[in-house]
């Protein structure tokens, strides 16, 4: 079986930022561990990236503060990801970081349809590389990591999560999450 590790939003502005979620700091410790592991398996990052009219901030009806604006520092990918994941390839670059959210008209939670530098989506990323199953870390679970899954679920991948490498919002979100997402077939790591 072939598996990547989708790393959805282990940006600073879900980790510190205007958007902190719980357990984040301690997300990204965990999926860097599980990425010194597994040096062989394709890791693939997923990045919100909005302009500064984004609809989803609240100044322009949406319900969120503004976040993980393009070209500042709260959208970027954690610096430790840059260095303490010690296979090169396994760290984030134009080859392997997909963003979503990019229209300031749309709201886009899920992974599935971020793209990458050169337009090509999650779903033919990973059917080009001939992966059928992939391992979830990220924030938030009861948003994007939830989005990312179900739409991967829908797609025929199997899933599994890594579930002390999540960020959430809530633990009663979190745990609410989780069980929906096991019940529909996902493995927890």
């Amino acid at each position: 079986m072939n598996t990547a590790h989708i790393v959805v939003d282990m940006l600073y502005d879900f980790i510190d930022g205007t958007l902190a979620c719980r357990n984040a700091e301690n997300a990204v410790q965990k999926s860097i561990g599980y990425i010194n592991l597994h040096k062989d398996q394709k890791v693939i990052y997923i990045a919100d990236s909005h302009p500064a009219n984004h609809c989803s901030f609240k100044e322009f009806g949406g319900i969120w503060p503004a976040h993980c604006v393009k070209s500042t520092k709260g959208g970027e990918i954690h610096k430790k990801f840059f260095s303490i994941v010690e296979n090169i390839h396994s760290r984030p670059s134009d080859e392997n970081i997909l963003k979503k959210g990019e229209d300031p008209l749309q709201e886009q939670y899920s992974g599935f349809e971020a793209k990458s530098y050169e337009g090509v989506t999650l779903f033919d990323y990973l059917k080009n590389l001939n992966i059928n199953s992939v391992v979830i870390s990220g924030i938030a679970t009861e948003y994007c990591v939830k989005q990312t899954a179900l739409d991967l679920l829908k797609a025929g991948f199997n899933i599994s999560l890594l579930t002390e490498g999540l960020g959430y919002i809530t633990e009663e979100g979190h745990a609410e999450t989780i069980d929906v997402l096991k019940q529909l077939g996902v493995i927890l790591e």
